[in-house]
């Protein structure tokens, strides 16, 4: 519990940190995001069959079978530029992620308020 609590609060800390540098810059923001989400989904994706959470996570199994075919960065660069006006704090928030648990935790309310899904 407490592991969970301090990987929580590094994860805010990396994500005000992300967004205090690249507040009204989604082009930086956009590409950081992509390689992150990038670089993790196979953790992540990993985590949704682990936890029998296939269901509740489209958008992870969208992302992994886009990045198994080597698509995902550069579809997910262009849908993060054209869904940033409604969705910037979730890609803010995984553009400071460090890991899957941190991915998956930027699709909490206070930051995904408009429920965001990955469609590219």
């Amino acid at each position: 519990m407490l592991r969970g609590l301090i990987m929580g609060v590094s994860l805010w800390l990396l994500a005000w940190s992300a967004l205090a540098q690249t507040h009204g810059d989604p082009s930086f923001t956009c590409q950081r995001a992509a390689a992150k989400v990038d670089s993790l989904i196979e953790d992540w994706h990993a985590m949704v069959l682990e936890f029998h959470a296939e269901a509740q996570n489209p958008s992870v199994l969208q992302m992994w079978a886009e990045h198994r075919k080597g698509r995902l960065k550069t579809n997910f660069q262009k849908h993060c530029k054209r869904e940033w006006n409604t969705h910037q704090a979730i890609f803010t928030c995984f553009s400071g992620s460090v890991s899957e648990m941190g991915l998956a935790l930027c699709r909490q309310a206070d930051t995904n308020p408009n429920g965001w899904q990955y469609k590219p």
